[in-house]
């Protein structure tokens, strides 16, 4: 085992964690705003490929809310891809990483929206915690099924 390998894996599961947290201590009003920048962003990005305004004040909030939990989504795959990463550099096969990557990253998505009982204008949302299972199932469906068949085909 690499011992370097091994703590960078770590570090960057810690960074991440670290993003997340500061994320989510932001006060509701800072954080709507930076979405609404993010989604402002997004719409002028959708529209531009798609050449016409196809993002109305009819749908807008539906839109800024997609791009929420988009964000949610990222945030979880990413943290979960670290998980799995770490977990593998420890000496775990790949089944133990992925386990092992699901549970830690549920406990830090669940222990995510406890914090955010203490932040102003935000609040917990066990939505949020069904969100962000999303983005880790993303990463680790593809992620075991292509390791295992790898592992039948060598």
């Amino acid at each position: 085992m690499n011992k370097f390998k091994f703590y960078l894996n770590w570090a960057l599961v810690f960074l991440w964690m670290a993003v997340i947290f500061y994320f989510s201590s932001q006060e509701g009003i800072i954080s709507h705003q930076k979405s609404f920048s993010v989604a402002v962003l997004c719409e002028r990005i959708v529209e531009f490929f798609a050449g016409k305004d196809i993002i109305t004040n009819a749908n807008r909030k539906n839109f800024e809310f997609f791009v929420r939990k988009l964000a949610h989504v990222t945030e979880y795959f990413v943290l979960c891809m670290l998980f799995y990463r770490a977990f593998l550099a420890g000496g775990n096969d790949y089944r133990k990483s992925a386990a092992k990557s699901f549970i830690f990253s549920f406990l830090y998505a669940v222990t995510d929206e406890i914090h955010q009982i203490f932040v102003a204008g935000r609040g917990p949302s066990p939505v949020d915690v069904g969100v962000d299972s999303i983005g880790m199932l993303l990463y680790l469906l593809p992620k075991t099924l292509t390791e295992k068949v790898r592992k039948r085909a060598g």
